[in-house]
């Protein structure tokens, strides 16, 4: 590992708390620039929006419901599956050793 790697890697590691404090600060005040610049320059006002986010927040849980019962539903079947294949193995088991027995009787 060259030197400059290492001294990056431990710079990163004891990031003194007032410049984490001042990155953090950085972020905060970007996002609610941001967010604001954003707001500005929309292009609907701000109930068409809240109208927007609404339906869309409507049509994904929506969305989500039908997929949780599709889920249910094939786990429901797998586990029917499961079993019917653990009664048949269980029936097949049962008849191999009995016919098994039945042989070395005969035998």
């Amino acid at each position: 590992m060259r030197r400059s790697d290492r001294q990056r890697e431990t710079t990163s590691e004891h990031m003194d708390p007032p410049r984490r404090v001042r990155d953090l600060a950085f972020l905060i005040a970007g996002l609610g620039l941001g967010s604001g610049i954003a707001l500005l320059l929309a292009p609907n006002n701000g109930e068409e929006i809240r109208h927007t986010i609404g339906r869309n927040y409507r049509k994904t849980v929506k969305s989500i419901n039908r997929h949780t019962d599709d889920l249910r539903e094939r786990a429901d079947d797998l586990m029917e599956h499961a079993h019917e294949l653990r009664d048949h193995g269980s029936k097949l088991l049962h008849w191999f050793q009995g016919g098994g027995q039945r042989l070395r009787r005969s035998a």
